[in-house]
């Protein structure tokens, strides 16, 4: 117990609860205040199948040798127009066999071209190389391990048709049974409905990395630790175009052959998008774009430092727990519970095919990545460039 001196339980329930109401707010409030917004004021494009407009996908490799050629073939094979449809390869530095098999592709056919970069400098910097290379209406980012669906291309551009759509983001599938794809894949089919319903009002925040295309003349330089595939279309939102989705846009990517994995990816992630979107948040203001403001808030910024909000509510349940209080110390059993469960879920593999300890091991992996990411970010250990543990990696 505590010494009587201590201060009361009061502050260990405003602690705890409010940690938790923030969190519910993030991922249920918010999405609920959105599919209100989306019946109220919807934002309705109008797509033209008839338009044709020229495209350049754009992608930037680092040893990307075991999947380039396929991506290459994929793209020269959509359903979109030979002569309005090129394709650049941006090699970030690459030292394997990358730059000789696109080069090979380039003398086959004047609809590819690559573009080298001699230093590794990321993702963000290569693509910034491959735009300066491209003289397209339309830009369509991808990555080397994505596969397009046929018609992929073709469902981009048309939402781009109208001339109020500046961007628009493609859909993300995982290949079923590979990886992490059972509890990934129930995550992206629960932020498919947020983006749904922010693509409804015209203001989706933040893109597909693997398939999103925008016009040309609306891109704006990134920087080397952007998040490029938030950034890219949130400058889009901020001159006053919308950014849409487009869900039969379909890319198809393998998920991350294991927990560790795809924590390793989200910390990378998340420590690069918290700048980025603190760096975001004065520029709305400029703009008055409230609720534009309140969307990067509720949906981007509480998400990446969740990990705070965990770790507060756990901190007030201990609290609770220690001056005796029953309420708080029922919460602090759940947490423990919850951590307990997906531990074991996440180091012991027999475990790990039960979908409770499935779900509640991919919980715990986000609540640590997001704690991680905040301490590199907060230590100024935020990266460029990065790894692949994927058999093919999404980004450089």
């Amino acid at each position: 117990m505590l010494p009587s001196s201590f201060p009361s339980t009061g502050v260990a329930h405003l602690l705890a609860w409010g940690a938790l109401a923030a969190l519910l707010y993030a991922y249920f409030a918010y999405p609920a205040i959105l599919y209100v917004l989306a019946k109220l004021r919807p934002f309705v494009p109008t797509a033209r199948e008839s338009e044709r407009a020229a495209v350049t996908v754009l992608i930037a490799a680092w040893n990307e040798e075991d999947v380039i050629a396929e991506k290459i073939e994929n793209t020269l094979s959509q359903d979109y127009p030979a002569d309005r449809l090129d394709l650049i390869v941006v090699s970030d530095g690459s030292t394997d066999r990358t730059d000789e098999i696109v080069a090979a592709h380039a003398a086959q056919t004047g609809r590819v071209r690559l573009v080298r970069v001699e230093s590794r400098q990321g993702k963000s910097l290569a693509l910034n190389a491959g735009v300066d290379a491209a003289s397209s209406d339309v830009l369509v980012m991808t990555d080397a391990n994505a596969t397009f669906e046929p018609d992929a291309v073709r469902r981009l551009v048309s939402a781009l048709s109208d001339s109020a759509v500046g961007a628009v983001s493609g859909q993300l599938r995982y290949r079923p049974g590979e990886g992490t794809e059972a509890t990934e894949g129930a995550y992206w089919r629960y932020e498919s409905l947020v983006k749904g319903w922010e693509s409804a009002l015209g203001s989706l925040l933040g893109a597909n990395g693997s398939i999103y295309a925008l016009r040309s003349s609306l891109y704006r330089p990134v920087g080397p630790r952007d998040v490029n595939d938030f950034r890219i279309p949130y400058e889009v939102l901020l001159a006053g175009r919308a950014v849409v989705l487009e869900p039969r846009a379909v890319s198809r990517e393998t998920a991350a052959p294991d927990l560790w994995s795809e924590y390793g990816r989200k910390v990378r992630i998340m420590s690069r998008a918290i700048p980025t979107m603190l760096s975001l948040v004065w520029p709305t203001l400029k703009r008055g774009r409230a609720v534009l403001l309140w969307q990067l808030i509720s949906h981007k910024v509480l998400r990446e430092i969740q990990g705070l909000f965990f770790a507060a509510a756990l901190a007030g349940a201990i609290w609770g727990a220690l001056l005796g209080d029953a309420v708080l110390t029922v919460l602090l059993a759940g947490h423990l519970a919850l951590y307990g469960l997906g531990a074991l879920g996440w180091g012991v593999p027999a475990l790990s095919r039960l979908r409770p300890a499935r779900l509640a091991a991919h919980f715990d992996m986000i609540i640590l990545a997001s704690v991680s990411a905040l301490l590199r970010w907060a230590t100024g250990r935020v990266e460029a460039t990065w790894t692949p543990t994927r058999p093919s990696g999404r980004d450089t």
